[in-house]
């Protein structure tokens, strides 16, 4: 019940909201030439992804064991997004290598670097280990709404109302599909890829009319 309430909420935020994507063209070329991607996004930017992957039958996304997660899963799979189980406390190996072998067999994958518990707007390492293993190219894209609630909690989850003009933009792939071999090579892709999620962030701010706030 949980699962479909939160279907039934997500449907109503995408018939009520005027919603585009900047950048789209980024993604398109490669899901044209069926080749996988990793795209990154930070958790309180992520309640409209399902609506930039919908039709995408071999998109995966890592949730956790706990029930939240069980919720989440079961409502993404009404968008056709697949879920391996897993977090960074619990079942982590698990849920990575799944991701790997989705990619390994020309699915993409989405990842959340600053989840599941924070600190916001810090990027973990995962999404770069991940899309470097595999050979596929890692996209930062964030959201934002022009009038939108921002939950309590760790990340504020911004919630679009009724009305409101979403955007996302996708950002440039960072290239890292030569390989990250050693710890400064990873921190460095690292931090650049959380310098890109803030970059697209303001710019998805700016473009949805919306002032600049904490990402």
């Amino acid at each position: 019940m949980l699962a479909w309430l939160a279907w039934a909420v997500l449907r109503v935020l995408r018939s009520t909201t005027r919603f585009e994507v900047v950048g789209a063209d980024r993604l398109e070329r490669q899901w044209s030439a069926s080749r996988p991607i990793v795209f990154a996004f930070w958790h309180g930017r992520s309640i409209m992804l399902p609506f930039l992957v919908r039709g995408r039958r071999d998109a995966y996304i890592m949730n956790s064991t706990h029930r939240d997660g069980e919720i989440i899963t079961r409502a993404l799979e009404r968008f056709g997004i697949h879920s391996t189980r897993g977090s960074s406390t619990r079942g982590a190996v698990a849920g990575t290598l799944a991701l790997l072998r989705a990619l390994k067999r020309g699915s993409s994958v989405a990842l959340i670097p600053d989840g599941p518990r924070g600190p916001a707007g810090v990027a973990k390492a995962g999404a770069v280990e991940l899309a470097s293993t595999a050979g596929a190219p890692l996209f930062p894209l964030s959201f934002s709404a022009s009038r939108a609630i921002r939950l309590r909690g760790w990340d504020r989850m911004m919630l679009p109302v009724p009305g409101a003009r979403v955007v996302c933009v996708v950002g440039e792939a960072l290239a890292v599909t030569d390989g990250a071999h050693g710890r400064s090579d990873r921190e460095v892709l690292r931090s650049a890829l959380e310098v890109r999620l803030k970059e697209v962030t303001r710019l998805a701010d700016r473009m949805a009319g919306r002032p600049e706030e904490p990402t």
